[in-house]
Formats: C-alpha cells, sequence, structure tokens
C-alpha cells in the first residue's frame, strides 16, 4: 500500500487546490452577480470534487496510519475543514451584505491555510 502513498498525495494536493480554486471563482461570480455560480453543475462540480477529496484523505490517513480523534494534528485538521465547508457555505448561500460574505471568505481560506499548515508540519497547535 506503500506504493501509492505519493500518487494519492498528489492527487489529494490537486484535489485541494482545485477545491479552493472553484470555490474563489464562485465567490468572484457572486460579488460580480453573475448567477453561473448557482447553477446545478456548478454545485455538483464542487461537490464531485469535494467527494473525491474526502476519499483521498481517508485513503492516505490508512496508509500512513494517523486517523482523526486519534492522531491530535489530523483531528485540528478535520476541525479546520470543516470549519471552511461550513464558512464557505455561508458565504455563498446564507450571507446576505458584502461585508459578511467578504468576511466569511477571507474566513474559508484562512482554515484552508491553517489546514495546510498542519498537514505540513504534522504537529497540532492545541490538541498536541
Amino acid at each position: 500500500m506503500d506504493q501509492f502513498y505519493l500518487p494519492i498525495r498528489h492527487i489529494h494536493l490537486s484535489l485541494v487546490a482545485f477545491s479552493v480554486l472553484f470555490f474563489i471563482v464562485r465567490a468572484g461570480l457572486m460579488f460580480a452577480n453573475k448567477p453561473i455560480h448557482q447553477k446545478k453543475w456548478a454545485k455538483m462540480t464542487s461537490r464531485t470534487v469535494d467527494t473525491f477529496l474526502l476519499i483521498s484523505a481517508l485513503t492516505l490517513c490508512s496508509i500512513i496510519g494517523q486517523y482523526p480523534f486519534v492522531d491530535g494534528w489530523i483531528t485540528e485538521k478535520l476541525i479546520a475543514v470543516i470549519a471552511y465547508i461550513i464558512l464557505a457555505y455561508i458565504a455563498l448561500y446564507r450571507s446576505k451584505t458584502t461585508k459578511s460574505r467578504l468576511l466569511t471568505i477571507v474566513g474559508a481560506i484562512g482554515w484552508v491555510a491553517i489546514a495546510g499548515k498542519l498537514a505540513i508540519l504534522k504537529q497540532p497547535f492545541i490538541l498536541g
């Protein structure tokens, strides 16, 4: 199984980049008042990428033998990803004012940065 680590890691990182980029594009379209970000294909593309992202993350956890709620850094990374998902959802679907949309978008990107830092350092901030 170890021989699959690098290819799956590259797939995972590519999916992370695509997911965040697609979120930023959809947020930009929302600010430009283009309804394309609300189209069914845009929502389904986002959900499909995020599903494969989750599958690749679970596969990587299995390969390296570290799991959420067992290893602190993965637990914190999971919390960061959940915060990103919640803030992205609020930004794209629930925020009514420009200020709240901008703040939730910045917050979502901030949580992605925290998840990335956790993935690189493998050192938990809080649960360590």
